[in-house]
């Protein structure tokens, strides 16, 4: 039953385990009232249009009408309050710059979730509204933006990385090594480790491929850190970056590692 202080909310993600998530974490926080749930973009500007929720959580990346167009087909000026879902995070850094909408990384865990939904509470109980939806919809604006006129290849500006429940806005030239922990990677930054919630495949992805170089299928360099490579038994080599870490190659990286050897070569 909806009462004042309900939040309807509807769910749009095109993975069933991901809305079940999202579902099961609405639950626990109490006042979220799960009005709908949408696998595809098209049917969640119907549902968005027809039902008016108070809060979205929104998949960006989703097969034929992506959360992009679902926000233009809806209007930037008519959405509700969005907290956006993806594996993704080049352009997470807009969303909490601007402070206005949040960016939930999968996979996200349930202390995550409950900090994205008492940002959205905040700003739904605001006093000034209005301004609040303003700021909302002129995020929105923002996120939307640089998403489409992304370059791929070149990577992002920042990385958006977490230690101890604080956001760290990472220069991606600043990064020493990325490795792989269990399901998420560490960044080690000088001498700081922060955590981003992807995989490998994600990270090498997202980073440019002309600064950092994958040497084991646990571990990406930054190449303008390297302080020397050493040879190893068996073709591998280790690998001593400025800020004193080692890294030693895996055999099905070697051929990487020799081409950037040989490509600085007179």
């Amino acid at each position: 039953m909806t009462t004042a202080n309900t939040i309807r909310t509807l769910i749009v993600d095109d993975e069933p385990i991901a809305r079940q998530t999202l579902k099961d974490y609405c639950a626990l926080e109490g006042d979220l009232e799960v009005i709908g749930e949408c696998r595809y973009g098209a049917e969640a500007v119907k549902r968005i249009a027809a039902l008016h929720p108070d809060l979205v959580f929104l998949d960006v990346q989703m097969r034929r009408v992506n959360g992009l167009e679902v926000i233009e087909k809806i209007g930037r000026e008519q959405m509700p309050l969005v907290i956006f879902v993806t594996a993704y995070d080049q352009y997470a850094v807009d969303a909490f710059e601007l402070n206005a909408v949040d960016y939930l990384l999968k996979p996200f865990d349930r202390e995550r979730f409950h900090a994205a939904v008492e940002r959205a509470r905040s700003r739904l109980s605001s006093p000034a509204g209005n301004d609040v939806r303003a700021q909302v919809q002129a995020a929105v604006r923002q996120i939307l933006g640089n998403m489409q006129g992304a370059v791929p290849g070149v990577g992002p500006k920042r990385i958006v990385a977490e230690k101890n429940d604080r956001y760290i806005f990472v220069d991606p030239g600043d990064v020493h090594a990325v490795e792989a922990s269990r399901n998420y990677i560490t960044l080690h930054v000088g001498s700081d480790r922060y955590l981003l919630r992807c995989g490998m495949q994600q990270a090498e992805s997202m980073l440019d491929p002309a600064m950092f170089l994958r040497i084991h299928r646990s571990v990406i360099i930054n190449t303008r850190h390297i302080r020397e490579m050493a040879r190893q038994l068996y073709g591998d080599y280790e690998v001593t970056l400025a800020n004193g870490s080692k890294f030693t190659s895996g055999r099905a990286y070697r051929r990487r590692v020799v081409n950037y050897i040989n490509s600085g070569r007179l």
